[in-house]
């Protein structure tokens, strides 16, 4: 698989199409170096079908098809009943949203013998995935109205287009509840979400 040894640079910018007919979209789309382009789509609606849940799907000619579904949380898809899946396979997802320590929340990702740490480092701040030889750092791009915040992204070390799919989707993902500040505000969601699931 095609890896990037030399740092790499890109950004993404936010997007939204509303065609005729269809459901509208919204998410990220550019071009990640010489892994070409990349676009990550989801549905800003809110679907009474979905049961609650949200997906967001990663596509570009040199990246896994990649798919992420969880609880609707403002928004978009959130860490809760998360799944994740790459080319169809999945991945194993775990995160602590009690923990104290930034560390103990992260957000921890197995697949295919790769072993990923993924954290945030605050509200509206970086968020970096990091697996041995490894680090993608995602910062907050430029804003634009109506069709909301890009991304600009960093890698460090010989990252493949698995390890940037599953940054690169991420953005797309209401990830608060790995901040301590995020775990928080999430409190209440959390039970709101956990008394609508036994009522299932």
């Amino acid at each position: 698989m095609e890896t990037s040894s030399e740092p790499l640079k890109f950004e993404l910018s936010p997007y939204t199409d509303r065609p005729e007919k269809q459901s509208p979209t919204t998410g990220i789309r550019g071009d990640v170096g010489h892994f070409g382009a990349v676009v990550v789509q989801r549905c800003p609606l809110y679907q009474p079908l979905a049961k609650s849940m949200d997906t967001v799907r990663l596509a570009g000619p040199a990246f896994p098809e990649t798919v992420f579904r969880g609880k609707r949380r403002s928004g978009m898809p959130s860490l809760f009943k998360a799944g994740l899946t790459l080319d169809g396979h999945p991945a194993d997802l775990r995160f602590n949203a009690r923990a104290l320590r930034k560390e103990d929340r992260a957000l921890r990702i197995a697949y295919e013998g790769r072993e990923y740490v993924y954290s945030v480092e605050g509200l509206g701040k970086a968020k970096v995935l990091e697996r041995e030889g490894i680090r993608i750092s995602m910062q907050p791009g430029q804003f634009v109205p109506s069709a909301g915040t890009g991304s600009t992204g960093t890698t460090t070390g010989p990252a493949d287009a698995v390890d940037l799919a599953i940054a690169i989707v991420l953005e797309q993902v209401d990830t608060d509840v790995l901040t301590l500040s995020g775990a928080a505000l999430s409190s209440p969601f959390a039970l709101m979400q956990h008394l609508s699931d036994r009522a299932e």
